[in-house]
Formats: structure tokens, sequence, C-alpha cells
């Protein structure tokens, strides 16, 4: 069946079947999230005219497609997690004793925003279109349009480059409400963990900071089964 709906979404079938934009999206996201329910390490290492400027280091609990809490393990950030639960999203500071409410576009580090750490299912966020055939190097791409369905939704746009032979992601560019064009992204590699595809490593790239650029580096990802609590938007023992 998988195997039937790969062929259908890259349209490896008749010719006169549509391409089925929704379903090459869906196929991408299980391209970058392995598992229903997984702990990984995010490192992202941020660079400024070339050079190395400063790494933090995250502990990602993912449940479902709506639940995501981020700890934050860099020694000066100690203390501080981030909760997604649906289209809200709050940080938990040290030093107070209510969360603070912020947005999946707000910058986590570098050029990297709270939305592409907390936020990597983008069947559920977004309606697709398919645009084109492209290549990008030597890979045959299938060129999606996305479009924000929903208010949790981390751009309001993006285009999206997916290999054509299984949906891999291979490429995006993100624009913002006012059509402004402020990041893209390459998906540098990938690897395989316990039978799944999972994403290694990725580079954001700021467009309109054209000297500055971000690397996220995947680690650690594993299949587990999170209890509710770690997610419930009240808990006081985080501190």
């Amino acid at each position: 069946m998988f195997r039937h709906l790969l062929m259908l979404a890259a349209g490896v079938a008749p010719a006169f079947a549509a391409v089925d934009a929704q379903a090459l999206l869906k196929l991408s996201d299980a391209q970058r999230n392995g598992w229903s329910s997984y702990v990984l390490r995010v490192k992202i290492t941020n660079f400024e005219a070339g050079k190395e400027d400063e790494s933090h280091l995250y502990g990602v609990s993912r449940k479902g497609t709506e639940k995501t809490h981020v700890e934050f393990l860099s020694p000066r950030e100690k203390g501080r997690y981030l909760l997604m639960l649906g289209d809200d999203m709050w940080i938990y500071l040290p030093d107070t004793s209510r969360p603070v409410r912020i947005t999946p576009l707000e910058r986590l580090s570098g050029n990297a925003s709270n939305g592409d750490v907390a936020r990597t299912n983008y069947a559920v966020d977004y309606d697709a279109k398919y645009l084109r055939d492209e290549k990008v190097g030597e890979a045959a791409c299938r060129v999606l349009e996305l479009n924000a369905k929903r208010k949790g939704s981390t751009y309001r746009r993006i285009e999206y480059w997916l290999r054509a032979s299984d949906s891999r992601p291979v490429k995006a560019e993100f624009y913002l409400a006012s059509g402004k064009h402020v990041k893209s992204a390459t998906f540098d590699s990938y690897k395989q963990v316990g039978g799944a595809t999972v994403l290694e490593r990725m580079t954001i790239y700021d467009q309109i900071r054209k000297n500055s650029h971000s690397v996220m580096e995947y680690s650690g990802w594993t299949p587990r089964e999170l209890p509710d609590k770690l997610f419930h938007q009240g808990r006081t023992d985080r501190f």
C-alpha cells in the first residue's frame, strides 16, 4: 500500500493520474520524522560571514503532530523549556513563575525559529499544490507550494523541493504573510535508524542578512512512548 501511494504521489503511474501534492507532502514528513513518538537532540551552530559564532543544544521530545517539548541543554540556558500544544507555544524560564507565550516564527537560535525545531509535520500545517518538476543538482524533484492552513504554521508560504523517487525533502524557500522571502533551507543529509529514515543535517540561510546561516544537526533519534504529563501546560516541576 505504501509503495502504491509513493508511486501515485511521485507520478510513477498512468499518465492520466494527477500528482497528489498532499500525499507527496505526507510522504516527505515521514522522511523527516521517523516515528509518531520519539526523542532526539538538535545542535544549532550559527555562522556569521563564514565564521562560526555560537552553538546551542536542545533535547526534543515529540508525541504525534501536536505535542513537542524542547529542553534547552546548553549551560547558559539550563532550566529553559519550550512547549508546543497544537497551535499554541510557550517558553518556560527559570526566573519567572508563569510561562511566556511565544510564536513559532520567533527566533530560537541564529536563523532557526521555534517552529523550525518544534513544528516539522508540514502536512498538518499546510495545504500543498504541485507546481512543476525541476532538477536540483542531479536530483529530479517535484516542486510544491505550501500555504498555511492554521494559525500555528511557522511560515505563510513555502516552496518545497522533494526528490521525485521517494519524496525526500531537498530544499525549501520560506515566505512571510507580506510575501517577503526570509529564509532558504537545504536538507543536507539523512540516515537510517532502526529501519526509519531520519534527517541528519540541514542548513538555514538568512535571505535578509546574506552572510548569515545556521546548521542544524540531529542525533540520538530514539522511538519512545512519552507520557502525557510531559506536555501538560501547567507543569511547575520543570524548574
